[in-house]
């Protein structure tokens, strides 16, 4: 039996799901201390051919609590989701399937969908 285990990442590279893929079990390894400055709520997209870096808001991150402990900060979650969204759609609205990448990008994003 082929076993991985990796910490969650926020939209994470084609080399973790390349991994899902080739093991016979994928274990989430999120009971263990959060990274501040790791990728677990960060990550990178190209705007304007340029990376940028975006960084979902979370409630007092802390390396004492464990990444399944942390919590993402509602207060200012929602005015970052609609900059965010607005971006990629400037940025990528001519782009090949863009449509239905845009609404599951929506639709990973959406709490209501989501508990936090």
């Amino acid at each position: 039996m082929k076993l991985a285990i990796m910490q969650p990442y926020l939209f994470p590279y084609i080399g973790y799901f390349q991994l899902v893929k080739a093991v016979d079990k994928f274990v989430f390894y999120d009971d263990v201390n959060f990274m501040k400055g790791g990728w677990i709520n960060r990550n990178n997209v190209l705007i304007n051919k340029k990376k940028s870096l975006f960084t979902i808001p979370l409630d007092k991150p802390s390396s004492y609590l464990l990444i399944n402990e942390t919590k993402i900060n509602l207060q200012f979650y929602n005015k970052w989701k609609i900059k965010f969204l607005r971006s990629i759609e400037q940025s990528y609205k001519k782009a090949p399937f863009f449509q239905s990448v845009y609404t599951l990008v929506e639709n990973i994003l959406d709490l209501q969908n989501n508990p936090v």
